[in-house]
């Protein structure tokens, strides 16, 4: 994963480093001083976010950790500017004005880097699964709700409840699991897969998929070039590379972050829910993106497309403008990953290399809310015979199989652009 056109070394990165030490205690700052003036919070990180952001490619050896880097640095300003423009942004769940007021450092880091919201009024729901909120893990204090439970309930997710040293043990295990499995994908992701990559396997006419399958299934006429299976390993194998690394090491980096601020004693265990929710719940795109995938931007990047949609004095609330606010969260993150892309040398960022993967994320949900809805009415009027756990297991079946399909198509977008891309 490592590699530079230069060898790096302490001296060269530390103008990088002393950029993001700046960055990192900006937004420190911005969280111990709640009360601070909004534009003022804004204007204070202008400097040191940008700073970081564009000599974050020489910050370590490594270029994925660089890569990784970047893009905490625009999520991690993006949500401190939604922090100080949101209306209670900086408002923690425990109704105490005192302590919301409070301007220590631990209640600055509990603000400052919470892009999930753990612990505050607004935080995402269902962080660790099966609850939807994190405080009914807290031990029982005057800093909770009086209508909050007294105890933990029940739960398969026990980590939320463990004590200091077995939930950093467990994380430990975690963390060794996370890398072992990251090092070996690397390895043999490749080989063990298709064998290595030939220039034909992605040629520019191998990138159009259903037109080219379509024409081969329901065509009299003879396809100058067929789907091959071969070329269906070589899609599933770019989907995955567009997800595993990301799941593996952001998860080892979330492990090791966790394990550092229970063991000092700064957070507990119940503050640091899995990065990445159950992947079984994946059986819909919508569930993919809302439910499996790590919610790092939702909350930001939300309030950044409802702010625009507001100011377009689009009526907030409406089916409307829920799908627009979606799908200009979508284009954020769009953007987010092609300025990144830029950074790091690559060319058609743009274009179809990054931006069109995820714009065209919308559109699955709008196609499967089609076929849910019509399905709904089919299923009500001609299947009530049918056992309805057969029917569930069916459309989960079914779901899953759509999710694998969705992926195969519009993951290796960026993969063929990158490929043949003019120079």
């Amino acid at each position: 994963m490592a590699g530079h056109d230069t060898e790096w070394t302490l001296t060269s990165a530390a103008q990088p480093i002393a950029w993001a030490f700046s960055f990192c205690f900006t937004c420190l700052a911005v969280g111990c001083l709640p009360e601070l003036n909004r534009w003022t919070g804004f204007l204070l990180l202008v400097a040191p976010a940008y700073g970081a952001l564009q000599t974050s490619p020489k910050l370590s050896p490594d270029d994925f950790f660089n890569d990784t880097y970047s893009r905490f640095v625009i999520i991690l300003s993006s949500y401190i500017v939604a922090l100080c423009f949101m209306p209670g942004g900086r408002a923690g769940i425990t109704k105490n004005e005192a302590e919301d007021r409070d301007t220590s450092w631990r209640r600055g880091w509990k603000r400052a880097y919470n892009a999930r919201g753990i612990g505050m009024a607004w935080e995402n729901p269902y962080l660790w699964p099966e609850q939807r909120s994190t405080i009914v893990f807290a031990k029982p204090s005057t800093d909770t709700f009086k209508d909050k439970p007294l105890e933990a309930p029940a739960s398969r997710f026990s980590l939320a409840t463990r004590g200091k040293w077995s939930a950093i043990f467990i994380r430990l295990g975690y963390l060794l699991l996370n890398s072992v499995l990251l090092s070996l994908y690397f390895e043999h992701r490749v080989s063990a897969t298709v064998g290595y990559f030939k220039p034909s396997d992605m040629s520019p006419e191998k990138e159009v998929l259903l037109r080219r399958l379509f024409q081969q299934m329901f065509s009299d006429e003879p396809s100058t070039s067929p789907v091959t299976v071969r070329e269906l390993q070589i899609r599933a194998l770019l989907a995955a590379n567009k997800f595993i690394p990301d799941i593996l090491c952001l998860s080892a980096y979330h492990d090791a972050l966790a394990i550092f601020f229970i063991a000092t004693g700064i957070d507990q265990s119940w503050e640091w829910p899995p990065l990445f929710g159950p992947l079984t719940e994946s059986y819909t795109m919508r569930r993919f993106w809302a439910n499996f995938w790590h919610r790092l931007v939702y909350k930001s990047f939300n309030f950044h497309a409802s702010t625009f949609t507001r100011m377009l004095r689009i009526p907030q609330g409406t089916p409307f403008s829920r799908i627009l606010n979606n799908c200009l969260v979508f284009v954020l993150s769009a953007i987010m990953h092609a300025m990144v892309t830029t950074l790091y040398g690559g060319r058609c960022a743009w274009g179809r290399g990054t931006m069109v993967f995820w714009c065209i994320q919308p559109l699955s949900f709008v196609l499967e809310g089609l076929v849910q809805y019509n399905w709904k009415q089919y299923r009500k009027s001609s299947l009530s015979w049918v056992n309805t756990s057969i029917l569930s297991a069916f459309e989960t079946a079914v779901g899953y199989l759509w999710v694998v399909a969705w992926l195969l198509w519009s993951a290796p977008k960026a993969a063929f652009a990158f490929q043949n891309c003019p120079a």
